[in-house]
């Protein structure tokens, strides 16, 4: 008796097993279940088919007398075939494909109806490949949002079983019947963790019930702020205009390469599409995130420096590099420019970056066009009488300082004057030549003279040491020479 007791619990947990299993091959939503099914619908109508044979007395045999008019090999065939295809066979036969077809388009009236599907044909398509594995619906992904996806496809309103297709740069996350999410996307077999189930060509294949949640964009994304305020350590309030962030999904480590373009892991798409807060009763997106980030940074940048602070950044190059001359020219007082690298470094720390992490995002690029004084709305402090005003003058000017007595500068203005003193020069020259005091044919002597006066100014400015070094002295006399006038009669030595 005890023997007994101690048995039946194992049996009937067997025995529950064995039916879990039964039923799960029997009415599972895979591909195995569906061909179960179509194997057992086939064999039932096989099964009637036959029994209504045998009741009728296997009616439509062919006579005996005709063997010898037919081959030995195909008397049995036309013998089967006329006695399972006879008239009254068929007849009692009809009722049963009727009804199971009736049965199928009763359910895809009401699978059109309850999901508001494209049309019959398509409920009716789903059911075939959920029943019986034919015909499956295809979904190809290559959108970035749930909206933009085929809105009447069966995958999209009721779900699988059925193949999607996911283009390259794209993930997608469904939810199974019971409430588990599962990520598909297209990546070479073993870039990433064995949760991740990776498309093919011929695409993945959804079990049943499986609805589209949310797709992930894996590209790089570019997002911009137009202005945001912020107040520095000495009170001075900034704002930043053309915010420009360069962001992606958090690849979990993997290098991008042509073998895999887009790493990204099952937990990082997951926490883009279940960990994002609810923001005026609709989750916030993960642009807004981004820019909610990033203005915040942006405040806290501002905030540890003072203005002078910002202003020692080297806003115009690196150290001890001069700015040009047009960067100082024409700009307004109250804006400036603080180095990408700077504020690049600051968003790259490691606190940020596992933050970002957290959400499911990398951060890869972040600039700022102009740094303004004042409040957005007022468009920058107005009054001369302003500290942060004064201090950006100040320090412009500085800045016009270093640039004036900068080696570069100097060059530069050397250069220029020098290109200027060329061109008026070839405009006097053509000037006396087309429109001179002389005739045409003794121009050339007042072009002389005009050559000879500009060189001995030129001489004239010289340093000792460059008069040395020159042999221009040796120029202006031969220049004299050829236009001092010589006397008729004379004896042509001068």
């Amino acid at each position: 008796m005890s023997l007994y007791k101690t048995d039946t619990p194992a049996v009937t947990a067997i025995f529950r097993s064995g039916l879990r299993s039964a039923a799960r091959l029997l009415l599972g939503r895979d591909p195995t279940a569906a061909l179960i099914r179509f194997i057992l619908a086939g064999i039932s109508v096989a099964a009637i088919w036959l029994i209504l044979v045998v009741i009728f007395g296997y009616p439509g045999q062919i006579p005996y007398n005709w063997l010898p008019t037919l081959p030995a090999l195909l008397f049995p065939f036309v013998n089967i075939a006329s006695t399972f295809l006879n008239p009254q066979v068929i007849l009692h036969l009809l009722p049963v494909l009727g009804g199971m077809l009736a049965g199928v388009a009763l359910a895809a009236l009401y699978l059109n109806d309850l999901f508001e599907l494209e049309s019959i044909r398509a409920a009716f398509r789903y059911l075939l490949g959920s029943l019986f594995g034919l015909s499956y619906p295809r979904l190809r992904i290559d959108r970035q949002s749930v909206q933009q996806i085929e809105a009447n496809n069966p995958l999209t309103r009721v779900g699988g079983p059925g193949f999607v297709q996911i283009h390259l740069g794209f993930a997608a996350v469904f939810e199974t019947a019971e409430g588990l999410p599962r990520v598909y996307g297209q990546s070479p077999e073993g870039a990433r963790g064995n949760d991740v189930k990776a498309t093919t060509g011929q695409g993945v294949f959804i079990g049943g019930f499986e609805r589209l949640r949310d797709i992930v964009d894996l590209r790089d994304r570019i997002i911009g702020l137009d202005e945001t305020f912020a107040e520095t350590a000495d009170g001075v309030p900034l704002t930043a205009h053309d915010i420009q962030i360069v962001f992606r999904v958090y690849g979990g480590g993997l290098g991008r390469d042509l073998a895999n373009p887009y790493p990204y892991s099952e937990e990082s798409i997951r926490r883009l599409v279940y960990a994002q807060p609810i923001r005026k009763k609709r989750v916030r997106t993960p642009d807004e995130l981004l820019q909610r980030i990033a203005e915040r940074e942006l405040q806290f940048f501002i905030h540890r420096h003072s203005l002078d602070a910002l202003l020692a950044l080297q806003p115009f190059g690196r150290q001890n590099e001069t700015p040009a001359d047009e960067e100082l020219q024409d700009v307004e007082v109250a804006r400036f420019q603080i180095p990408r690298r700077a504020l690049t470094e600051h968003f790259h720390t490691d606190a940020l970056q596992r933050r970002l992490r957290y959400m499911g995002l990398e951060l890869d690029w972040i600039g700022v066009g102009i740094w303004q004084l004042g409040l957005p709305s007022s468009g920058g402090i107005r009054g001369e009488i302003d500290p942060g005003r004064t201090l950006l003058s100040a320090w412009r000017d500085y800045q016009r300082l270093r640039l004036y007595r900068s080696p570069s500068y100097l060059e530069r203005q050397a250069n220029y004057r020098f290109r200027e003193t060329i061109l008026e020069s070839l405009q006097i020259w053509l000037q006396i030549w087309n429109q001179g005091e002389l005739p045409g044919r003794y121009r050339c002597f007042e072009l002389l003279a005009q050559i000879e006066r500009q060189l001995e100014a030129n001489y004239a400015q010289l340093s000792p040491e460059l008069r040395e070094q020159v042999e221009l002295r040796s120029v202006l006399t031969h220049l004299e020479k050829m236009n001092r006038p010589q006397v008729l009669g004379g004896n042509g030595s001068e």
